[in-house]
């Protein structure tokens, strides 16, 4: 730890803080309050040039060390308890070339900054629902969003990338690297840039549609039977809907979450007649806006930090059997409006099979459960916790040929992360492109693991 104090200090322009720095522990928590890893000291990069020497350093002296893109892991892993904390948000250039619709997005980049950028340039790109994640992390695991129906899967718009390999040496990703990348995250290097597909687009329609929720289980089936006719009948590819039980001021009610993707309003607003027609209304945000607009909505709707954690199942269908458990516990839902749960999906039509080459296995359409204790105290946690559980549980103990074995690598606690299960038939493919560009496993903290 000394060589790389004494690196520091020869370098001031690289900000750094050690736990009796006034600042380390606003440097230190992230989204989760309840985050308890205390780093020995946390760097905060500029350059990937700054990056290169700093991985050279704690290789060379064999620090252990976890690197930081948004500091929103619901389970800590980006940071080491008396390690190093390579904190990558001063990296967070966005630069835009429309003519060759891609975006260079630096990996500290977090996606409501990505927004702002995107907008000046009307141009957009997939991103997450919470506005707050880091981009790199979000989209190199998949990422899940309300574009996917349009425009695939976060991981599907990676195109090139810059990165920082065990050897601490800058390179423009190989295909091969790229591979790797697009669903391993950064487990053969630090990823200090991204660049990522962008697509036209200004105005579009969205917001949250709160139904009158007297009767949350018959209403959570009575909505998604209309939604399973709608889908059968054929959706447009502009329109997702994410399903959510919020504890708003009128009380716990089921909301979607509506994104019509295109320019086209007045045919978005028919489908928006038609989706407010399935349930009686108690309120709806839906208008025409933008993308950075309605990421603004969404953060206001979310904690800027809180006690927390998540669990999450993964299904083929939302049978008849899942939708008896989820109106159970939807009615069991705390009170308390941190509490969440939601409904990710990859649609039949969505763009599935990417055109570049991905170890993301998870193609077949699917749904994401996610059920998301929050709260301001870890007593209230306490509570949302044990909900959450029991519904976990519950979910898991459907009908076991609807489950799919493949979980969200992000979402998923690191005691239940079974690689072979997240990655499928991808994953010695992941392992043999591992074995060539980090044989050593230099970076062993990245949430790929291997053994």
């Amino acid at each position: 730890m000394n060589q790389l104090k004494e690196f520091l200090s020869n370098h001031p322009h690289i900000h750094h803080a050690v736990p009796d720095s006034p600042d380390y522990e606003d440097l230190r928590t992230g989204f989760l309050i309840n985050e308890s890893r205390k780093p020995a000291i946390i760097v905060r990069p500029r350059s990937a040039e700054d990056v290169a020497a700093l991985v050279s350093i704690l290789t060379q002296h064999d620090l252990p060390f976890a690197v930081r893109v948004g500091g929103h892991d619901m389970f800590g892993r980006s940071q080491i308890t008396d390690g190093v904390t390579i904190d990558l948000r001063e990296i967070s250039h966005v630069k835009i070339d429309k003519t060759a619709q891609i975006a260079r997005v630096g990996g500290g980049v977090i996606t409501m900054d990505l927004l702002e950028m995107l907008h000046e340039h009307e141009v957009i790109t997939p991103y997450g629902n919470t506005p707050s994640v880091g981009v790199t992390g979000w989209a190199t695991f998949g990422g899940y969003g309300l574009l996917s129906s349009k425009y695939g899967l976060g991981v599907d718009q990676i195109v090139g990338a810059k990165i920082v390999d065990a050897r601490g040496t800058i390179r423009d990703a190989d295909e091969t690297m790229l591979t790797a990348i697009r669903g391993g995250g950064g487990c053969i290097g630090v990823i200090v840039e991204m660049i990522v597909k962008v697509y036209p687009q200004s105005q579009i329609l969205a917001g949250a549609i709160f139904y009158d929720s007297k009767d949350l289980a018959t209403e959570i089936k009575q909505f998604n039977e209309a939604y399973t006719k709608a889908k059968n009948d054929g959706l447009p590819a502009s329109l997702h809907l994410y399903q959510a039980i919020i504890n708003g001021p009128g009380g716990k009610s089921l909301a979607v979450l509506f994104m019509w993707a295109s320019s086209e309003l007045e045919e978005g607003q028919k489908w928006l007649f038609q989706v407010s027609s399935w349930l009686p209304v108690a309120m709806n945000t839906v208008q025409p806006t933008t993308h950075r607009d309605f990421a603004k909505f969404a953060s206001s709707m979310l904690p800027a930090k809180t006690y927390g954690t998540i669990f999450t199942v993964n299904l083929f269908e939302l049978t008849p059997e899942v939708l008896e458990v989820i109106g159970i516990h939807a009615k069991r839902q705390p009170n308390n409006p941190e509490v969440l749960f939601g409904i990710h999906e990859l649609r039949a039509d969505a763009p599935r099979e990417s055109s570049v080459e991905t170890v993301y296995d998870n193609r077949r359409p699917h749904f994401l459960l996610e059920m998301i204790p929050m709260g301001p105290s870890l007593d209230i946690l306490a509570e949302a916790t044990a909900w959450a559980e029991a519904f976990r549980d519950d979910l898991r103990r459907t009908e076991p040929s609807n489950i799919v074995a493949s979980t969200y690598i992000s979402l998923t606690s690191p005691k239940e992360s079974v690689m072979e299960s997240i990655y499928g038939v991808k994953y010695q493919k992941l392992k043999e492109i591992k074995g060539i560009y980090d044989s050593r496993n230099t970076f062993k903290s990245a949430l790929p693991q291997f053994y």
